[in-house]
C-alpha cells in the first residue's frame, strides 16, 4: 500500500514537470555592485516598510579569498522550514538513529575534499558550524534570527544569531544552536524526566574591513558539546523468536522491548575551532594580495560505562570484545562472517574496574599564500603547515600517539563565465612530506550544466588505525584512501516555474576503509566502483508547487559499502501570498522513500557505523503533512510526522540496524526575524 501511494504521488509529479534543482542548496544570486563599505555608508536605523525576506547581506571566507566584489544577500524564505532536524535539512540523505541530534550516516560515500589527519569520528559533523562557509554579515541593518521548536515525544531545537555593526567597517556576530530529546526505546520515552540527548553549539565571529579596501579580516570561535545516555540499540537476538517475526516488534510496548544499555551508558563529544582569516592588497584592491590563515582545533570524545551497570551490560560488550573477535577469526573460510552466525563468547572477559574510553586530537594550522584577481580570472598559491597533537585515554593513562607533521602547497583557480553564466574552478594541493597524499578537483557550474571531477588520495583516519579500550581494541597502519569521481548534470531552465536536472556520477575507491560484522576497521584491497544517477526537480505551477529528489545506486560491492538501490524525496504543496506578500501560506504533503538494504549497526563505544548482515533493514515510505505560514518577518510550521503509522501502528520503519523510527507525532515551530 505504501509503494502504491508513493507511485502515484511520482506520477502526478512527472505529469506536471519539475523543477531540477536541490532545494537544499543555497541560491547564490548576488548582489552587483561596488565593494562594500565604502566612505559614507549609512547604517539604516529602520526597516519597518519591508516585507521580511532579503534585508541584509553577508560574505563567506571563500567570497573574500576569491576576491568577489559582490554580497550574498539573506535567505529567510520558509521553504521547507518544516525539515527542522539536520537530517530534514540536508534532504533526508543519511542514515540515523531516529532520534533528534544522534550521529549521521550518509547513504553515498563522497570525497574527502581535504588533506588533513583526521581522528575519524564524524557522525555529528553536519550538526557542527563549518567555519569555512560561516556567513560573516555586514549589518548595515542589525539582524535577529531566532528559531525553535517543539516536537513529538519533547524531541526540540532553539536556536538563533545576531549581527551588529561597531561602525561602518566592523560587524560582529553571535551563532547560538541546541538540539535535544528524550532517549528513546523504541518508540517509548525512557521516561518523563530530561534524560535527553543533546546537542549544544556556540560562536562568535567579527568581520573588519579598512576605509579603503585594502585590508580584510575574518575572525571565528566555534564549540560545540554533545552528550547523552547510549541505548545500544534493541538487543534483537533475544526479542525476536520462531513466533515473532521483526515486524511484530512494533506492536510492542515499553515492558515486552529489551534494549542492550537498560542504564549507565553516556558519550560526551567536545569540539572547539578557532580561525583568523586575513589579507593585504599590494597591487589596487585586488590585482595582487597576500593571505594568512589561522586554525586551532581542538576535538574530544569520551564513553563511559558506570561500575554499576557494567555486569547488566555485557549481553552487548562480549559480542564485540577481543577475546571474541580472536575466536571468530580463528573460525575456517571465514563462518564468523556468514548471516545469522553467533558467535560462542567469553562471558569471563575482564572488563576492569573503571570501564572507560577518551580520544583527543588537536591542530595547530597556518596557511601564507599569494593572490590575484584580473577581471573574470583569479588565481592563488599557497603553503600550510599542519602540527598535530593526538593521544588515548583508557582507564587512568593517558598514550600519546605519535602524528607526522604535514606541510602542503596548493593553489586556486577561477574563471567567471560571461553574462553571469557561472564559473569554472580548480584546486590542487599535495602534502610534500609524504608525496602521494594529494587533491585534484575541477568543477563548471552553469546555466545549463554543471560538471565536477576529484582526484584524491587521502590519509587513513587515526581512529581506524590506533585504538585502545577495555571493551575492543586494534593497532593497524592503514595505507592512503584514493578515490576518483566524475559528475555531469545538464539542466533546463524553466524561467520562474523553475528548473530541471538530470545526473550522472561515477566512482571508483581504492583501499576502502569500512567497519566490519564486529565493528573493527577493515581496508578493502580491492577497487570499487559504483555509480548513481537521477533527477532533482522543482516546478511552480500557479500556486501548486513540486519539488523533488529521485537517485538510483549501481552498486555491486553491498558487502562492503551498502548503499540503498532507490532513494527519493518528494514535496507536494499549495503557496499563496496575500496583501501584497505581507502573509502567505505553504502547506502540503512531503513523502521520502528507501529502498531495502542491509542497512549498517552502529557501535556507541566507537561512535561508527559498521557492517551487519543478519537482516534486512526493510525498504519503506514516509508520508508527512506540513503547514508553513508567514507574517512580514515572523514564520511558523505545523508538521504532522509519518501519517501511515498512525493509520497502522506495526508499518514502521527501520532507521538503523536495531534502531526504530520516531513513527507518528506532531512537531511545531517559528523563526523571527528582526531588523530594527
Amino acid at each position: 500500500m505504501k509503494k502504491v501511494v508513493f507511485i502515484l504521488l511520482s506520477l502526478l509529479s512527472i505529469s506536471q514537470f519539475s523543477y531540477a534543482q536541490n532545494e537544499e542548496e543555497k541560491d547564490e544570486d548576488a548582489v552587483e555592485g561596488q565593494e562594500p563599505n565604502k566612505e559614507g555608508v549609512t547604517l539604516e536605523q529602520d526597516s519597518s516598510w519591508l516585507k521580511g525576506p532579503q534585508t541584509t547581506w553577508y560574505l563567506t571566507k571563500p567570497d573574500v579569498y576569491k576576491i568577489h566584489f559582490e554580497e550574498h544577500m539573506m535567505d529567510s524564505s520558509y521553504t521547507h522550514l518544516h525539515r527542522y532536524d539536520i537530517n530534514g535539512q540536508n534532504g533526508y540523505r543519511n542514515q540515523t538513529l531516529g532520534n533528534n541530534a544522534s550521529p549521521l550516516k550518509s547513504y553515498w560515500v563522497q570525497p574527502v575534499g581535504h588533506l588533513r589527519q583526521t581522528m575519524g569520528i564524524t557522525g555529528y559533523d553536519l550538526y557542527a558550524q563549518n567555519l569555512d562557509t560561516w556567513e560573516y554579515y555586514n549589518a548595515y541593518i542589525p539582524v535577529t534570527d531566532f528559531n525553535g521548536v517543539v516536537g513529538q515525544d519533547n524531541r526540540g531545537k532553539i536556536g538563533g544569531k545576531i549581527a551588529r555593526n561597531i561602525d561602518p567597517y566592523w560587524a560582529v556576530g553571535l551563532l547560538f544552536q541546541r538540539y535535544s530529546e528524550p532517549y528513546i526505546l523504541g518508540r517509548d520515552k525512557i521516561s518523563n524526566s530530561y534524560n535527553a540527548q543533546q546537542h549544544t553549539g556556540f560562536g562568535l565571529n567579527t568581520r573588519y574591513e579598512s576605509k579603503n579596501n585594502k585590508y580584510k579580516l575574518l575572525a571565528s570561535f566555534y564549540q560545540y558539546f554533545h552528550e547523552g545516555p547510549e541505548s545500544g540499540g534493541l538487543a534483537i537476538p533475544s526479542l525476536v523468536n520462531d513466533d515473532t517475526s521483526l515486524e511484530d516488534l512494533f506492536k510492542f510496548g515499553r515492558g515486552q522491548l529489551t534494549n542492550y544499555f537498560s542504564d549507565g551508558v553516556s558519550s560526551f563529544k567536545w569540539y572547539y575551532n578557532t580561525q583568523l582569516y586575513h589579507q593585504y592588497a599590494l597591487v589596487d584592491s585586488a590585482k595582487l594580495q597576500v593571505f594568512h590563515e589561522l586554525n586551532r582545533n581542538h576535538y574530544r570524545y569520551q564513553y563511559s560505562n558506570s561500575t554499576e551497570t557494567i555486569s547488566t551490560n555485557r549481553l552487548y560488550y562480549d559480542k564485540f570484545n577481543d577475546h571474541t573477535y580472536q575466536q571468530v577469526n580463528s573460525l575456517p573460510n571465514g563462518e564468523g562472517y556468514a548471516p545469522g552466525y553467533q558467535p560462542t563468547v567469553d562471558t569471563n572477559y575482564d572488563y576492569g574496574s573503571y570501564p572507560y574510553v577518551s580520544v583527543q586530537q588537536e591542530y595547530l594550522d597556518n596557511k601564507l599564500g599569494i593572490k590575484s584577481r584580473l577581471g573574470p580570472t583569479f588565481w592563488s598559491g599557497y603553503v600550510q603547515h599542519r602540527f598535530y597533537r593526538y593521544q588515548q585515554r583508557n582507564a587512568d593513562d593517558y598514550t600519546p600517539i605519535p602524528l607526522d607533521h604535514q606541510l602542503f602547497v596548493g593553489g586556486d583557480v577561477e574563471f567567471q563565465l560571461p553574462k553571469n553564466w557561472g564559473f569554472v574552478d580548480g584546486h590542487g594541493e599535495v602534502d610534500v612530506l609524504k608525496g602521494n597524499i594529494y587533491n585534484i578537483n575541477a568543477k563548471l557550474q552553469s546555466r545549463f550544466l554543471n560538471a565536477s571531477f576529484t582526484l584524491e588520495n587521502t590519509l587513513a583516519p587515526m581512529f581506524t588505525q590506533q585504538f585502545s579500550s577495555v571493551f575492543m581494541s586494534w593497532s593497524e597502519e592503514k595505507k592512503p584512501i584514493g578515490m576518483q569521481q566524475f559528475m555531469v548534470a545538464p539542466q533546463l531552465p524553466l524561467g520562474e516555474k523553475g528548473n530541471i536536472s538530470v545526473f550522472g556520477e561515477i566512482n571508483n575507491i581504492n583501499d576502502y576503509i569500512y567497519y566490519d560484522k564486529y565493528a573493527r576497521p577493515v581496508q578493502h584491497n580491492e577497487n570499487i566502483a559504483y555509480s548513481r544517477y537521477g533527477s532533482r526537480f522543482k516546478v511552480k505551477l500557479g500556486h501548486i508547487q513540486q519539488i523533488a529528489e529521485v537517485v538510483y545506486t549501481q552498486n555491486n560491492n553491498q558487502d562492503v559499502m551498502p548503499t540503498p538501490d532507490i532513494f527519493a524525496t518528494y514535496e507536494i504543496s499549495y503557496v499563496r501570498e496575500f496583501r501584497d506578500g505581507m502573509i502567505s501560506v505553504y502547506s502540503g504533503f512531503d513523502t521520502k522513500y528507501v529502498s531495502s538494504f542491509y542497512g549498517y549497526a552502529f557501535n556507541p563505544v566507537t561512535q561508527q557505523y559498521h557492517l551487519q548482515n543478519d537482516y534486512e533493514t526493510e525498504g519503506y515510505f514516509t508520508l508527512d503533512f506540513f503547514l508553513n505560514f508567514k507574517m512580514r518577518r515572523c514564520m511558523a510550521f505545523v508538521r504532522v510526522s509519518d501519517i501511515l503509522n498512525a493509520v497502522n501502528t506495526t508499518s514502521g520503519y527501520w532507521a538503523s540496524a536495531g534502531y526504530m523510527g520516531p513513527g507518528f507525532g506532531v512537531s511545531y515551530g517559528v523563526r523571527w526575524l528582526m531588523f530594527e
